[in-house]
């Protein structure tokens, strides 16, 4: 899935749009505004249930990509 990011700066912080532009079946992509850089970080989260396994671990850690030595 592909975002195009509008970006605008001003005295009073950053604030813009999120436009998905749809999966590759046709949908057409939707337009989010956003006022911070908090809010557009959350509005290019994974949602819950995609970022996590069914056993409810990361999906990070699920791959067995740790960190761990």
């Amino acid at each position: 899935m592909r975002y195009v990011i509008e970006v605008f700066r001003s005295p009073g912080g950053v604030h813009g749009n999120v436009v998905d532009e749809g999966d590759q079946q046709g949908d057409t992509g939707r337009r989010t505004q956003f006022h911070g850089w908090l809010e557009l970080l959350s509005l290019l989260e994974p949602p819950p249930d995609a970022a996590s396994d069914e056993n409810g671990e990361p999906a990070s850690a699920a791959d067995g990509d740790s960190c761990d030595a």
